[in-house]
Formats: structure tokens, C-alpha cells, sequence
């Protein structure tokens, strides 16, 4: 067996003048595992109006809105930040808040809710979609914090 050392001067002057075999290929791994979603906005239309609705309710609190709903008050919080809103999760805000209408919740259509929701909705939205105003917390449940 003869191996012959071929230096990179001469392996170039070998190779094929064909525009084809000497054209470079690149491929670039992409990785796509969300194909297709959205990235999560604060500022998303149905995180606006979910909650401006929570805290229009009787429990504006977030870790009691989603004892309401019977829901984990992190899913609460992650469709707070624009996480699409399932239909189940849908579902069960429109049965218990039944001065919330559907259309409204995902597309925003005022048509079916009453005068006096509109108002009390109004100043809400306009402050959850305030992009230059800080972030306002949520009142603490714990009045242990309170003193410091």
C-alpha cells in the first residue's frame, strides 16, 4: 500500500474546474422546536383583556383569581403573559364570569357585554396596556411583610 502526502496546493490544482463540484454548500442547523408559536408578550391583546377581567372581578388578587377558576396560579400567570388561552381554560372563565363574553375575552368584540361591564373594563385596559408605565404588583395576601 503507498500512501502519497499531497499537500493542500496540490490537492486544490486536482479538483474539477465544473462550477458544480467546486461551487461550497452551507448548512446551517436551526433549531425550530416552537415552530409556529408566538413568543409570550405581557402586552398581548388577550393578556390585556384576562387581566383588566381579573382585576374587575371580585378577587383581583391573582393567587385568589385562579382559586376561582379552580386553576394553578402559575398557568394563571403564564397566560397573564401571553400564553395563548386554551379553550378549556376559556370555558371555565366564561361560566363563572358570566358578565364575560367569549368574543370579547379572545378577540376583543365588545358587542355582547353591557354598558356598565364596558365601563368598569375601560380604565383597566387602558392601564394593562400601558407600555411606558412600571409594572405594577399585585397587593400582597401576607400581612407578615408588612412592618419592614
Amino acid at each position: 500500500m503507498l500512501h502519497a502526502s499531497i499537500t493542500n496546493s496540490d490537492f486544490l490544482s486536482l479538483q474539477a474546474t465544473n462550477k458544480l463540484a467546486t461551487k461550497k454548500f452551507e448548512i446551517v442547523a436551526v433549531c425550530r422546536s416552537m415552530t409556529g408559536t408566538k413568543p409570550r408578550n405581557r402586552f398581548a391583546p388577550t393578556a390585556i383583556r384576562l387581566r383588566a377581567i381579573r382585576r374587575a372581578s371580585a378577587y383581583p388578587n391573582p393567587q385568589d383569581f385562579a382559586d376561582f377558576l379552580g386553576i394553578l396560579p402559575s398557568r394563571l400567570s403564564n397566560v397573564e403573559n401571553g400564553d395563548p388561552i386554551g379553550r378549556q381554560l376559556q370555558d371555565i372563565i366564561v361560566k363563572k364570569l358570566p358578565w364575560v363574553d367569549r368574543s370579547y375575552l379572545m378577540d376583543g368584540k365588545e358587542d355582547f357585554l353591557t354598558v356598565f361591564t364596558l365601563q368598569k373594563l375601560a380604565p383597566l385596559i387602558a392601564e394593562e396596556s400601558d407600555t411606558t408605565a412600571p409594572r405594577r404588583r399585585s397587593p400582597s395576601r401576607s400581612k407578615a411583610g408588612a412592618g419592614r
